[in-house]
């Protein structure tokens, strides 16, 4: 395995550079009626807007990023590669949500990937920041803490080395649109609406190459 220090401190450094110079475009109000899951406030009886549903979070080697990604089968999915360390991730983290909303009504899924347990480990230390940048964020969409060799991720994803990083696959798993550093918004939304427009036909799980 290699050694995972030289990885993280490239990130750790890298993710400044290309990433620090682009603001996000501002947190989106949410779509009401969306559904479960999809980072929606819910909206109470008196039409008040009570706070997202907590995002739901796992530790998760190579094997359950794959599970997960196969149960999404059929549908697009954007994945997003961040980390509580990284402050451009952590920026654009509410736009995104609103773009979860959003999309609620579509067949599109949200994945968030967080890489905190290469820093931080796979204990309650990372989890818990996790957890925290998600529920301040608004962020009700999954995520996934990657506790696995850096090796598989990085390669099977085919990540360059510096993170955000994003992936958009189509509903037959074939990635159609890739975001280094942060996301530009609208070109997000351009993405997903031409994405849940083309429907579920022939359904792929997205799944990442074999690694070497």
């Amino acid at each position: 395995m290699r050694d995972p220090r030289p990885i993280v401190l490239l990130l750790a450094t890298a993710v400044l550079l290309p990433a620090c110079g682009r603001s996000s475009s501002g947190t989106l109000a949410g779509a009401q009626g969306a559904a479960p899951g999809s980072g929606a406030p819910a909206t109470t009886a008196t039409g008040a807007t009570a706070p997202a549903a907590a995002a739901p979070v796992a530790f998760a080697g190579m094997g359950r990023v794959r599970a997960d990604l196969a149960a999404l089968k059929g549908r697009p999915v954007f994945v997003n590669f961040w980390a509580t360390w990284c402050a451009p991730c952590v920026e654009e983290l509410p736009d995104l949500a609103a773009v979860a909303r959003e999309s609620a009504g579509t067949n599109v899924a949200f994945l968030g990937i967080s890489l905190d347990a290469w820093v931080t480990g796979d204990g309650a230390e990372s989890e818990e920041k996790v957890r925290k940048a998600l529920a301040s964020a608004g962020v009700s969409y999954p995520n996934l803490v990657y506790t696995g060799d850096q090796d598989p991720l990085l390669e099977g994803f085919r990540i360059p080395g510096s993170i955000p990083y994003s992936i958009l696959y189509d509903s037959e798993g074939r990635d159609v649109k890739r975001f280094e550093a942060q996301v530009e918004i609208e070109a997000l939304r351009r993405a997903i609406a031409a994405e849940s427009r083309k429907g579920t036909t022939a359904p792929r799980p997205p799944e990442p190459a074999a690694s070497r």
